[in-house]
């Protein structure tokens, strides 16, 4: 079998930091952008917003090492730009701080916009629930994966996150967030009471111990620091404030920046509650106060019904706040007093909080929008400048990390962003109409901008984002999800089926346990389950889509193999091949990375084959590469390299009769090549050429009812149509290919497969 030998399976190696090959910023990277420079070097609610800001209208930052290393007027650092730097000047634009999120609970992103009850019934019928989920490592790692990017796609640079009670769930944050180098903050949620047992730590002691372990393995690793997180009262006992407020006290000294955050005050019937469960104190907030839980590094979230008595502790103590708008209005707790809490009087420490999933956005620049409003509802509007030192310079100082982030100053770390205030059309029209003054181009952005607004992200001085402004690629990514079937009868295939699901590229369909599954890529490339299902001759309907929690660059590939579905793709941002498995209950187990050094940009191919799971993928040296599974020893046999070839599309591959068929796209523009691999003689047939193929990107193979069918998208001029084409025992060569005018998918062609003694298509329409 040249190239395929059958070798002994070995066993499979597994390592849990394989999932992203993202790396830290490189020591020696140079950056040097040009743009508007903004940034605070006092607070605009004590001194005022012109002795507050810096503005440099033409100006220029230089990063070396993941540090500034100048940031001033053009004229004056054009000649300092080191020659080997890469420069970037975005003109027009605004350049600004990193944002730093106050408060926001990675473990909620899957229940964000869940409907909003009250606080406590909220919390234990959507949250709670959704917590408990990320006691699944793969489940924790997708989680996190999805929060680190849109944190980044929004601009955020820095935040302060709520996990779950288990240690999982904070490796799994850390770990995603040292591969892109972030400086983040985060910990172990402290919970033994009120709330499900499954979520609640077993005991104090075992909560204390997992918490010194995570202190010790994360904080100050990378730009890691870690917060010790009870999370509010009413879910700690007694035992439990007592023991977080000595940990804290204890190993501040030993890890410098060690913060404490929780929640406080965010609803009245939580103060009510907090008031009768915790009788001895004479406010709310002395029961932080008598456990040792307030203090500088101490955060804490919401404050929207503290008393002036205890905004008076916070000051003295320097605890700071963390301000929630989006999560106060949607869950409707109230309005926070901002001019109260930041009177130069007794000024208390405020940072801007996403607050997701109470919160309804992870952008900063939604946040300030609600933070105006709830603001203005107070009688004492915000203006643009406030709003953006809250984002930037006050998050920083709430959680004790001002002498590092929050300014573009020499010698800070260099996280910032690139703010575009034409990013959408009203904002452009907006921005046309506007005096010009930085002060009212902020406040556009704070009250139309999100995340379209976010040019670019750097992180360390590298850039960690860039907005996507290709408009043909967001069309790609946004289409309508469409099905056929073959028609024996009427021997031709049923006009497009459209559901209301959308996405795009190639999705994957086979019959399993009844059903006919697909899987395909989202709008925002998240991997996507549904199931179509048909009893007897009546039509069926597909299942409501249900995300995988994993994101893909290319398509995905599914097949049933030993009573198992399996799906197979290749990770984003990663080139690593990942596979997913469900059972004929519809359970799926957590992804498990493929072995090997191979990497990819293209589509997988699966199938069982030979009592084996057989996987084909075109890998980035354009060689087409074979791996065989074996359920029985759980273990891959190691990649083989085939064949090389000279294009850049994805390979197909079924068994039929026997055989493994595979299809390619051999050269840019030629027509499809085809071979088989034979059990009966142990040799690869000869590759062969199916005629009128060219310019078909992805075909796709599969085996029915005794025949072997093709199925394409090619392009004829500026005319795309879809062809099919089989062959069989009675047909040894394929038969020429047939247009099929009744369905109609874009460049990235269709899913194939029989299901209920029909032959099925689903794809995407463009």
């Amino acid at each position: 079998m040249e190239g395929f030998e059958e070798l002994d399976v070995l066993d499979s190696e597994r390592s849990e930091d394989r999932s992203a090959d993202r790396k830290t910023p490189d020591a020696g990277s140079l950056t040097a952008v040009r743009g508007r420079l903004v940034w605070f070097h006092d607070d605009p609610f004590l001194v005022g917003t012109e002795k507050a800001m810096r503005y440099e209208e033409d100006g220029l930052m230089i990063c070396q090492d993941g540090r500034i290393t100048y940031a001033g007027p053009y004229e004056s650092g054009r000649n300092s730009i080191p020659p080997d730097a890469a420069f970037t000047h975005y003109p027009n634009h605004i350049i600004s701080p990193g944002f730093v999120d106050s408060h926001v609970h990675f473990t909620q992103v899957g229940m964000i916009a869940s409907y909003g009850e009250r606080l406590l019934n909220w919390l234990q019928d959507y949250v709670y629930p959704e917590e408990m989920k990320y006691s699944d490592k793969g489940y924790a790692e997708a989680g996190a994966r999805l929060f680190c990017d849109d944190l980044l796609r929004n601009g955020t640079t820095t935040a302060l996150v709520f996990t779950s009670t288990y240690p999982g769930s904070v490796n799994a944050l850390f770990k995603e967030s040292s591969k892109r180098g972030m400086r983040m903050a985060a910990g172990k949620v402290l919970m033994d009471t009120n709330a499900p047992q499954e979520l609640c730590d077993a005991s104090v002691e075992k909560a204390m111990k997992q918490t010194r372990k995570l202190i010790e393995r994360w904080h100050g690793k990378d730009r890691n620091v870690y917060a010790v997180m009870p999370r509010f009262p009413l879910a700690c006992t007694r035992e439990m404030l007592k023991a977080a407020g000595e940990l804290w006290g204890e190993l501040r000294k030993e890890y410098p920046g060690l913060l404490m955050h929780s929640h406080i005050a965010e609803n009245t019937d939580e103060v009510f509650e907090g008031r009768k469960a915790f009788p001895e104190f004479k406010t709310y907030l002395d029961v932080f106060r008598h456990y040792g839980l307030l203090g500088p590094g101490a955060v804490l979230a919401h404050g929207v019904h503290l008393t002036e008595k205890e905004l008076k502790i916070c000051h003295e103590t320097k605890s700071a706040i963390a301000h929630c708008p989006t999560s106060n209005l949607f869950l409707g707790s109230g309005l926070f007093p901002l001019r109260d809490a930041k009177t130069p009087k007794r000024p208390v420490g405020v940072g801007l909080g996403t607050d997701v999933g109470g919160g309804t956005s992870l952008s900063m620049l939604a946040t300030m929008d609600e933070a105006y409003k709830v603001s203005a509802l107070d009688e004492h509007p915000a203006d643009a400048i406030r709003l953006f030192y809250l984002a930037t310079l006050g998050g920083a100082k709430a959680l004790r990390m001002h002498k590092k982030i929050g300014r573009l100053e020499p010698g800070y770390e260099a996280d910032f962003i690139v703010l575009d205030p034409k990013a959408t059309p009203l904002l452009a029209k907006r921005t046309e109409t506007g005096d010009g003054s930085i002060e009212d181009l902020l406040f556009a952005l704070a009250i139309l901008g999100d995340d379209r607004a976010v040019e670019a992200t750097y992180v360390a001085g590298r850039l960690a984002h860039k907005r996507d402004r290709g408009g043909d690629k967001k069309n790609m990514g946004d289409h309508p999800f469409a099905w056929s079937r073959y028609d024996w009868q009427t021997q031709s295939w049923l006009p497009d089926r459209t559901t209301g699901f959308r996405g795009w590229m190639a999705p994957s369909i086979d019959a399993y346990a009844g059903g006919l599954h697909c899987v395909y890529l989202a709008p925002d490339s998240t991997l996507q389950w549904t199931v179509y299902t048909q009893q007897d001759q009546e039509p069926g309907e597909w299942s409501a889509p249900q995300s995988l929690g994993v994101k893909t660059g290319a398509g995905p590939s599914i097949a049933p193999y030993h009573d198992h579905l399996y799906v197979c793709y290749r990770d984003y941002p990663s080139k690593r091949i990942y596979t997913k498995r469900c059972d004929d209950e519809g359970v799926w187990e957590s992804p498990r990375l493929v072995p090997g050094d191979i990497e990819t940009h293209y589509p997988p191919a699966i199938t069982a084959f030979n009592d084996f799971l057989y996987l084909l993928v075109r890998d980035e040296d354009q060689w087409i590469s074979c791996n065989t599974y074996c359920s029985k020893t759980d273990a891959w046999s190691g990649w083989k390299q085939l064949w090389r070839v000279d294009s850049y599309d994805p390979v197909t591959i079924a068994a039929y009769a026997g055989r493994l068929y595979v299809m390619y796209v051999p050269d840019f523009g030629a027509d499809l090549k085809w071979t088989a691999y034979d059990l009966a003689t142990g040799d690869w047939w000869p590759h062969r050429t199916l005629e009128n193929t060219a310019e078909t990107a992805r075909p796709k193979l599969a085996h029915y009812n005794g025949l072997l069918y093709a199925m394409g998208v090619r392009w004829q001029g500026d005319v795309r149509e879809t062809w099919w084409a089989k062959q069989g025992a009675d047909l040894p060569e394929w038969t020429t290919p047939e247009v099929v005018p009744e369905i109609h998918p874009y460049g990235y062609g269709p899913g194939l497969t029989p299901y209920h003694g029909q032959l099925y298509s689903a794809y995407f329409m463009g």
